[in-house]
């Protein structure tokens, strides 16, 4: 069951039994009396898309258990703050299986505040001017696999182009291409893993306690908004400075040791020189 489906579930358990009875039929001032609302809120949130239309049989128009369940949760969710077009958007995400995050307004705080990255267009003379002779099938298909190119017609598209830049300054400086598509697999494995622990450490801490409840309102929803807002960059933040302090770590480990075997080369003898070096001290 999806997120959406799951949190719907649990908005219609006290309604549940009712949504079984589905022999129960109501006529629309039945319906109104039973969910303890006027024949007019009925006609408006089925004109408005929150209610299913009844069976007609004739020139009746006959409402199921399954009609004041959906009557009665749309009361709950009017009466915590939700709007008319918020519960017609939960409602739309259930039937589709969209994601529950863009219902309930959380989607931006996930994404970030920052405008999402442009793709650019690349050209194949263009891309086989850049790279030359390391360009070959393995590691376009490479590339496409990791989402760094994607073939647009008689173009390129590249959905990321500051990761696309940073590529090819690394390519320039010398490292080859297949070690570059290599190494971004490696670190994107990495990065997920760390995205993965942060975003269930949120949800399990502040995400679930909201959501464990039936009908969290509408307040709720909105600060956990802003809370999710504020605790992005600052997720960033510590990410970057972990990059940063590990960074020279990793370098002074790996270069102290070239460095101190290129020493020992060049400080220590070899086996020959120090032979010659005795039999002269004994001749002496």
């Amino acid at each position: 069951m999806n997120t959406a489906s799951a949190f719907l579930q649990r908005l219609l358990g006290r309604a549940a039994p009712l949504a079984s009875a589905v022999a129960a039929e109501y006529r629309v001032d039945e319906l109104a009396r039973a969910a303890q609302t006027t024949v007019r809120n009925v006609r408006a949130y089925q004109d408005q898309g929150l209610l299913p239309p009844p069976e007609r049989r004739g020139r009746l128009g006959i409402y199921s258990g399954e009609h004041l369940a959906r009557l009665q949760l749309v009361g709950q969710l009017l009466e915590r703050g939700y709007s008319i077009a918020s519960i017609r958007e939960l409602f739309d995400a259930w039937a589709q299986g969209r994601d529950l995050a863009h219902v309930l307004g959380l989607e931006q705080a996930i994404r970030g505040a920052d405008e999402p990255e442009q793709a650019g267009t690349l050209q194949f003379g263009e891309l086989q001017a850049l790279f030359g002779d390391q360009l070959d099938d393995r590691v376009i298909e490479q590339a496409q696999a990791l989402g760094l190119l994607e073939l647009a017609g008689d173009h390129l598209r590249v959905p990321s182009p500051r990761l696309f830049a940073a590529g090819v300054e690394l390519y320039r400086a010398g490292i080859p291409l297949p070690a570059l598509l290599d190494e971004l697999t490696a670190i994107r494995g990495h990065v997920q893993q760390v995205a993965t622990g942060i975003v269930q450490m949120i949800v399990k801490q502040l995400v679930n306690p909201l959501l464990q409840r039936e009908l969290p309102h509408a307040e709720e929803l909105e600060r956990l908004n802003l809370q999710l807002l504020q605790l992005r960059p600052l997720v960033e933040q510590v990410v970057n400075a972990e990059l940063a302090r590990g960074l020279p770590e990793a370098a002074n480990r790996e270069l102290s040791e070239r460095v101190h075997q290129l020493l020992q080369g060049f400080l220590q003898p070899s086996s020959e020189g120090v032979y010659k070096l005795l039999r002269s001290a004994m001749l002496r």
